[in-house]
C-alpha cells in the first residue's frame, strides 16, 4: 500500500553531513555506537511520523510519499529541504557583559537559550561575542538512508504510538486502549500515575487524537491503584 499524506508510519533512517560524511543522527543504537554520537539517555527505536506534517526534514517528509511498508531508500536533501540556507543576517555581535549579566559564561561553540531563540557562540573576543541563529546544519547538503518499518493502519495502534510519543521511558505496550464508539479509553500503567510532566502529557495527548481523528469526542485516562493487604496487628489485652 503506498504511503500518502496523513499516513502513520514508523520510521528508522541514518543522518549524515554530505560534505563530511559525518553521522549525525539516527533511530538505530547500532549505528549511533558505530559513529561514535551514542547517547545513554536517548532512546533508539523507529520514530512515529504522520506523513505531511512536518515532524521529520521537508527532504524525508516528500520522500516518503509512495513508499512502502518495508521500503528503504538513501536520498541527497539540499539545504532548502533540510536545515534552510544560511543567512547572514542571523548572526550577531553583542557585549560579553550581555551574556554574563544571565550567568552564561561566553564559550566558543556553546549553544545558548537567548530570549527563547537557540544560538551557537562562533567567536569570543575583545569583550564582543559573535552569536549564530542559523540552525548549526544551516547550508549543509544532507545524506539520508530511511527505512519503512510498519505502516500503521488501526486507529488503537496509532494512537498507541501518540502516547508513547507524550510519555517516553514506559513500555507502549503496558499502555492498554480501548475505543467504544466516539469515545477512547486509555488504561495508564502504574509507572505513570506520579510521572514528571503527565497531566501536560495527557492534555498532548487529547490534543493529537483531536486533530487527527475527527470522529472521537472523548478521552478517557484511567488510572488503577492495587491496594497491597497489610498485616493486622494483634490486638493487646487489657
Amino acid at each position: 500500500m503506498p504511503i500518502k499524506n496523513g499516513d502513520f508510519i514508523l520510521l528508522d533512517y541514518i543522518l549524515r553531513i554530505k560534505d563530511s560524511g559525518e553521522v549525525f543522527d539516527t533511530t538505530i543504537e547500532e549505528e549511533a555506537k558505530k559513529a561514535n554520537i551514542h547517547n545513554p539517555e536517548n532512546i533508539y527505536e523507529p520514530k512515529l511520523i504522520v506523513v505531511g506534517q512536518g515532524w521529520i526534514i521537508k527532504g524525508i517528509d516528500e520522500a516518503l510519499l509512495n513508499m512502502e511498508e518495508g521500503g528503504e531508500k538513501e536520498i541527497e536533501i539540499p539545504p532548502e529541504k533540510a536545515f534552510g540556507e544560511r543567512d547572514s543576517s542571523k548572526v550577531k555581535i553583542i557585549p560579553a557583559k550581555e551574556l554574563t549579566k544571565q550567568g552564561i559564561t561566553p564559550r566558543p561553540g556553546a549553544r545558548i537559550d537567548l530570549g527563547g531563540s537557540i544560538a551557537t557562540i562562533r567567536s569570543v573576543g575583545s569583550g564582543r561575542v559573535t552569536i549564530d541563529y542559523n540552525h548549526p546544519l544551516s547550508g549543509k547538503s544532507i545524506i539520508a538512508k530511511i527505512i519503512v518499518r510498519k505502516l500503521l493502519t488501526d486507529t488503537s495502534d496509532k494512537i498507541r504510538e501518540l502516547v508513547h510519543m507524550r510519555i517516553r521511558g514506559v513500555s507502549k505496550e503496558k499502555f492498554i486502549i480501548s475505543i467504544i464508539g466516539n469515545m477512547v479509553t486509555i488504561e495508564m500503567p502504574e509507572e505513570t500515575f506520579m510521572a514528571e510532566d503527565i497531566r501536560f502529557a495527557k492534555r498532548g495527548i487529547v490534543r493529537d487524537i483531536n486533530k487527527f481523528f475527527s470522529d472521537i469526542t472523548s478521552v478517557q485516562f484511567i488510572e488503577t491503584y492495587n491496594i497491597k493487604p497489610t498485616s493486622q496487628q494483634p490486638q493487646q489485652s487489657l
